[in-house]
């Protein structure tokens, strides 16, 4: 007889299995050799390109549209972010220059 604890355990496990299949799919959607540190988790894939200058034209092919400008860190960056699968894909990009209108 199985647990409560044992079925939820499983079904992290099963989320997280989930979460590695689709982190292979979208490493082979923008080239493993471009991406330098992969951070995963249950919900959310976090992307860091080796070029971070590469960053923003990762996180679109991968439908990640949503920028958030980091301008007080040193160096400043942008993270993308968006929804792949059900999980939420966050992309490190060189900070954008928005330009004023």
């Amino acid at each position: 007889m199985s647990t409560s604890s044992e079925n939820d355990g499983a079904d992290m496990a099963s989320r997280l299995e989930a979460a590695m299949a689709t982190t292979a799919r979208v490493l082979r959607t923008v080239g493993a050799d471009h991406i330098e540190i992969v951070t995963l988790t249950r919900g959310r894939i976090c992307l860091q390109p080796v070029d971070l200058n590469q960053g923003e034209q990762i996180a679109r092919a991968l439908g990640c549209d949503f920028p958030l400008d980091h301008r007080m860190f040193v160096p400043g960056h942008t993270l993308w972010t968006g929804l792949v699968e059900g999980l939420e894909i966050q992309v490190r990009s060189a900070l954008r220059q928005v330009v004023a209108r």
